[in-house]
């Protein structure tokens, strides 16, 4: 009776300013580069930071993999980058669910040209999903820790790893202003970062910024501690920063290559459905391959601030027409027009401008609500142990949500095994109240014209 009397409120809010709100004309402005007092940008962050290499890759057929990243190699003139590095892949091994992970023969065919065709001193793999065990078991039914074995590189359980606290100094942080990253990271000369495309049901994109989320052994408490999703992915832009700020030369220590080749649309990051784009993606600035990304996507990289926070202080406009694109070079051709992005909205803050007021309204009507599914539930409670703020819960053989509690971060979506949890806007849950005050609304309208009209008979 409390949470209907809740949503009673919410909704008569909603209602009475929802044709306000999307009158509004909302707008997506181009992010100007910040000036970094006192401080000139490092080189590291202008190196080719507008170029990002595209390149046709049909199927995950060895062979084609591998000319494919002979031809990135050559677009981005990596002949001699590798040279006397100790490297290390930061893949997406989120879950064992087909297309959810970087696939294997893609981190295969890269170790094998790393450790054939360049000098590299030292080749390691590393990630972490939600928990220690989760990631053990991801890594054994990937197949990606019997691949190390047999390429002879080391596999690493970021949560096992020593932290070493890192202080954001230039450019500045937004969020955090310490990382703790693994001593692995700090040791390493070069990280090339193997995201994939794919969609989340709560950022609506997860690419090459993203993807180094997995570098932090503390997700659960980040989760907690920025619920707001602005704040968040502004936390994620400070990630990539530590990681370069570890580096003490004039070259980026983070490249970035994107698996486009199939794709995933829908309810993202692990239980949507397989999107041939056909593509893979590299550069060094992930804010530009994410542009890209997103583009290939059909959307806007503006709406994302884990783009533009990572573009404005690198001093990269957001505009894809300003980005240098090698091979593949008409980006608009390969845009997959239908592409299906899950139900979240309004990740950028200057969405609705000049009124705090229309912002908050459209903040509660974009808000996404968590779904469980129970015909699909297998009640393995992996929800309920990964939710950072505890509101899963089984009660009666089924899994409740407690709305209230929810930070729609989809940590709980990430580890159904089952594609049983899904996202669909706030505004959905309530509509049946919504209708029903609508309909007494009209009700009252009539009967009050009604009134009017017979005292003037």
């Amino acid at each position: 009776m409390q949470n209907y009397k809740k949503n009673y409120l919410k909704v008569n809010l909603q209602f009475l300013f929802f044709f306000i709100m999307v009158s509004v004309n909302i707008k997506s402005k181009d992010i100007e580069a910040r000036d970094i007092i006192d401080k000139n940008l490092p080189q590291k962050f202008n190196y080719m930071k507008n170029a990002v290499a595209i390149v046709k890759l049909d199927d995950y057929n060895p062979e084609n993999i591998r000319l494919a990243l002979i031809k990135i190699i050559e677009l981005l003139e990596l002949e001699n980058y590798f040279n006397n590095k100790s490297i290390l892949l930061k893949p997406n091994f989120l879950a064992p669910t087909k297309n959810a992970f970087t696939p294997i023969e893609l981190i295969r065919e890269l170790i094998q040209i790393l450790k054939n065709k360049t000098d590299a001193e030292k080749i390691s793999v590393g990630d972490s999903t939600l928990t220690k065990r989760f990631t053990s078991m991801t890594f054994k039914s990937s197949k990606i820790r019997e691949t190390c074995e047999a390429e002879g590189v080391n596999l690493i359980n970021f949560f096992e790893s020593e932290r070493v606290k890192v202080k954001l100094h230039n450019p500045t942080y937004e969020i955090e202003e310490n990382i703790y990253l693994p001593k692995e990271i700090i040791d390493s000369n070069l990280i090339i970062n193997l995201p994939k495309l794919k969609t989340h049901s709560g950022y609506v994109y997860t690419g090459a910024i993203k993807n180094l989320f997995g570098l932090l052994g503390n997700k659960m408490n980040m989760h907690r501690t920025h619920k707001n999703k602005i704040d968040f992915q502004k936390m994620l832009a400070d990630i990539y920063f530590a990681v370069e700020e570890t580096n003490k030369t004039d070259l980026p220590k983070t490249m970035t290559l994107i698996d486009g080749v199939i794709a995933m649309e829908g309810k993202g990051p692990r239980a949507g459905k397989p999107r041939k784009v056909g593509l893979l993606i590299a550069g060094f600035n992930p804010a530009a391959v994410d542009m890209v990304g997103y583009t290939l996507m059909n959307g806007n990289p503006n709406d994302l601030e884990a783009i533009t926070s990572v573009a404005k202080r690198t001093e990269l406009p957001v505009d894809i027409s300003q980005l240098e694109i090698l091979g593949e070079k008409d980006v608009h051709k390969f845009i997959v027009a239908d592409f299906k992005k899950p139900n979240v909205s309004f990740l950028k803050q200057d969405r609705i401008q000049d009124s705090v007021f229309l912002s908050k309204i459209s903040e509660q009507m974009m808000k996404i609500s968590i779904k469980v599914n129970r015909n699909k539930c297998i009640l393995c409670e992996e929800c309920v142990k990964h939710c950072p703020a505890e509101a899963m819960s089984r009660k009666n053989d089924k899994i409740y949500v407690d709305h209230d509690l929810c930070i729609e971060c989809y940590c709980c979506g990430e580890s159904c095994p089952n594609g049983a949890i899904s996202t669909k806007f706030y505004l959905f849950r309530v509509l049946p109240l919504l209708l029903i005050l609508m309909g007494i609304g009209a009700f009252l309208i009539i009967w009050l014209v009604i009134s009017i009209i017979s005292n003037f008979l």
